[in-house]
Order: C-alpha cells, then sequence, then structure tokens
C-alpha cells in the first residue's frame, strides 16, 4: 500500500515522485499553448489554468475511486499494474508528442465548454493512473493536489506563447522527454528501491 505521509519517503523519492508528477501532467502543454493572447482579460489568462489544474486533480481522484473498487482483483500483481499502467501513460505521451508535432494539437476556445472539453483531455493520462493509484499513490493524499497544482503550473507558463512551428516543436519535444522520463521512473520503480 502507498505511504500516507510526506516525511516518510526518502530524497530520492521525493524528486522521482514530483518528475513523474510533471511527466504525468506533462500533456497540458501542447493543449494550452496559445489559448489566450495578450489583449485577453486578466481574468482569462488565470481562468484558464485553473480549469486545467481542477481537472488534473479530479481527474486523478475520480480514477483513483474507480481503482479503489477493482482494487482487491489485482492485489498479487500490484507492482505490475503500476508498471504496465506507467507504461501505458508513456506509450499515450509518445503518441501525443506526435500528433503535437504534426499539428494535430492545435486548439481554438470559443466557450467555456470547449475549455473544460480540453483540460479532460489534457487530464487523461491522470485518471489513468489514477486507478492504479491505490497500490502506489507518490506523497498519499497529497497526490492530487500535487497532480492539480502542476496541471495548473503548466498551463500557467505555456497558455500565454503564441502558436509558431518552432514552440510546437517545443511543447512537442517536453511531452516526447516525459515520455521517456515515465519509461525510466516506471524501470526505476520496479526494479530499485527508489520508489518505494
Amino acid at each position: 500500500m502507498h505511504r500516507l505521509y510526506l516525511f516518510t519517503m526518502n530524497t530520492s523519492a521525493i524528486i522521482l515522485s514530483l518528475l513523474f508528477i510533471l511527466c504525468l501532467t506533462s500533456s497540458v502543454v501542447t493543449r494550452s499553448v496559445g489559448l489566450v493572447k495578450s489583449d485577453d482579460k486578466p481574468s482569462q489568462k488565470i481562468w484558464i489554468p485553473v480549469m486545467f489544474g481542477l481537472s488534473q486533480g479530479i481527474l486523478a481522484l475520480v480514477g483513483y475511486s474507480i481503482g479503489r473498487l477493482m482494487s482487491h482483483l489485482f492485489t498479487y500483481i500490484a507492482e505490475y499494474m503500476v508498471f504496465a499502467m506507467m507504461l501505458v501513460v508513456a506509450v499515450k505521451l509518445f503518441v501525443d508528442s506526435i500528433r503535437a508535432l504534426k499539428g494535430k494539437t492545435m486548439y481554438t476556445l470559443s466557450t467555456d465548454k470547449d475549455l473544460l472539453l480540453l483540460s479532460i483531455l489534457a487530464a487523461f493520462n491522470a485518471f489513468l493512473y489514477g486507478l492504479v493509484g491505490v497500490f502506489f499513490l507518490p506523497f498519499g493524499i497529497w497526490f492530487f493536489v500535487a497532480v492539480a497544482l502542476a496541471g495548473f503550473l503548466w498551463s500557467f507558463f505555456t497558455v500565454r506563447i503564441d502558436f509558431t512551428p518552432g514552440i510546437i516543436k517545443k511543447a512537442s519535444f517536453i511531452e516526447f522527454s516525459a515520455a521517456v522520463f515515465m519509461v525510466i521512473i516506471a524501470i526505476l520503480y520496479l526494479f530499485t528501491e527508489l520508489m518505494k
């Protein structure tokens, strides 16, 4: 079972857990770049990151709640389920990075409903991982807060950046790097004691 308190984790586990959360929520980058313009209202500039952050935290919690109901089926293979889900998320990040490179993640928002749908799409990785969170949840109950904060920060720092071919490549590279790090973290989780 997962540890509930931050102070029970060693320094390596804390660093890897923070990196894991940043990787998990990195899909926000390719979806939030260029969503606001310089002349948009300040409330719009903060509302979009808030929505991305909330959706990350809420979908992770929803995934965790569903996973908790089914956790008794996977108790004996829990470590392998966590490892497999980390790999699934890594593959999804890789596919998203390729889609971004091809220009398939360029969005325009006309209503709050569009923003809600886009933020849910960006939070799907958090939902997927939440399904196995009952077996390994970095930072315990603070995981959901950390995921929401990471989603907010990713969006806050990228939402004002205008679309250009160079920016699209950089956003794609961030998500590709997250996929690589997610695979490394999955291997470290399964074969070492660094995250346990």
